[in-house]
């Protein structure tokens, strides 16, 4: 609301000012032609006086009929005058809806014509005009607060609940139709033929042999062996016998990790790799198990949890975007000012790309012109229609009434001189 506030003051001054210029005129238009009349009388009155007073009664006879008859003229254009009823006056006010159809099709044929507004185009040099405003550090910036403008007011509105649900809808749709089973089957051949599956389990194995190491695995392995055997309690052996078979099968299974890792021929390894390879297959081939994977996906899709989590991440990559577009440090828009200062560094540079931007501007100007002059024939016609007409009046006399009150002022003065010079001419006649 500030902001249109704001941009109709110049207009408003400006239309004042039109309006008072337009004011003094008409009363110097006025004042002359009432001079005239006085004048007249005057010299008229007081011809016999001196020789030269017929000239100018027969001068300010002639400025008065000028006068009168532009004033009339003028007048007609936009009013009745005098207000009375005469035939063919106040022209402009009657004849509105026709003048308005007039000026639409008058702009649509002559200004919004394709090969004109694309001759403009190429005239206007956009990507030169781009490159040299992007190339100052202010303007840069200047664009980028624009852009993040642009950006938080997207983010607030993405932040309605409305938004945010139908957003989250399209998003489980997209996610419900990728098809991750085949693409799966196919990761894991790359996997296995780089042999990554193997150093995967690498990792995994040295991962557990250093977790069979600790005592308080080998304490909880022991408690659980004694708890299977309760026999050994009758013989207060539960507690040995659980520590020592713990630690013997801490120390076979550690020995069996050990082989593995450092064989990579050995039985686990070859049969890891073959249920890797297997698995494979049935990705690409088992309709069982590719339904199964299918309706697993749809399931976790619908879990409250993932809907709530997706939610979430939502809301806080939204408030993070929207409290760096809102500091004075954002690291935003400074990438955005530098990424505008380069793409002016770049159009400045690179002729291929200005001729690029040069020409889908062009094309882009003469197909949207093609596409709509009609339509803004059609709205500039429908907006006069709309005025009231002492508006529209108004606006119009404000717009022109100021060369209209010329004309008034050069008939009366033309009209002064045509009536001295047949005066003349009479008299010489004579």
């Amino acid at each position: 609301m500030a902001m249109n506030q704001a941009s109709r003051q110049p207009a408003a001054r400006s239309f004042d000012v039109k309006a008072q210029r337009l004011r003094l005129l008409k009363r110097n238009a006025t004042l002359l032609l009432v001079l005239m009349a006085l004048v007249m009388l005057l010299a008229t009155y007081f011809r016999g006086a001196h020789p030269s007073l017929p000239y100018v009664a027969a001068f300010a006879e002639a400025a008065l009929v000028g006068g009168l008859a532009d004033w009339f003229a003028v007048t007609a254009l936009f009013r009745h005058p005098l207000n009375l009823p005469i035939p063919h006056t106040a022209i402009i006010p009657k004849n509105k809806h026709r003048i308005a159809d007039s000026l639409g099709e008058f702009i649509e044929t002559h200004f919004l014509s394709s090969e004109r507004m694309m001759a403009k185009v190429s005239e206007f040099n956009p990507a030169h005009r781009l490159a040299s405003w992007l190339q100052v550090d202010a303007n840069a910036k200047a664009g980028a607060d624009q852009v993040a403008r642009l950006m938080d007011f997207i983010l607030q509105s993405l932040t309605e609940p409305a938004m945010a649900l139908r957003l989250r809808g399209l998003l489980l749709q997209q996610l419900a139709q990728i098809d991750l089973v085949k693409p799966a089957g196919e990761i894991l051949a790359v996997i296995r033929q780089s042999g990554q599956h193997q150093v995967m389990l690498d990792a995994v194995l040295a991962h557990l042999d250093q977790e069979l190491q600790k005592p308080e695995l080998q304490q909880h392995l022991a408690e659980m062996i004694a708890a299977e055997f309760d026999y050994l309690r009758w013989i207060s052996l539960d507690a040995a016998g659980g520590r020592y078979m713990a630690k013997k099968l801490v120390h076979a299974a550690g020995r069996e990790v050990q082989n593995m890792r450092e064989s990579s021929e050995h039985p686990l390894r070859a049969h890891f790799d073959q249920a890797l390879a297997e698995l494979q297959q049935n990705l690409k081939h088992d309709a069982a198990l590719q339904a199964a994977l299918q309706l697993s996906q749809q399931h976790l899709l619908a879990q409250p949890s993932l809907l709530n989590a997706i939610d979430n991440m939502w809301l806080r990559l939204v408030a993070w975007l929207a409290d760096d577009l809102a500091a004075q440090d954002s690291v935003l828009r400074a990438k955005l000012a530098l990424s505008l200062q380069h793409l002016g560094g770049r159009l400045a540079d690179d002729v291929v790309l200005a001729d690029w931007l040069n020409r889908h501007a062009r094309v882009a100007a003469g197909v949207l012109v093609k596409k709509y002059r009609r339509q803004i024939g059609q709205f500039i016609a429908e907006q006069l229609k709309a005025w009231d007409d002492e508006v529209m009046v108004e606006r119009l006399e404000v717009s022109v009434g100021v060369d209209l009150q010329f004309v008034r002022l050069n008939g009366t003065l033309v009209g002064g001189l045509i009536g001295l010079a047949l005066y003349t001419g009479h008299q010489l006649l004579r």
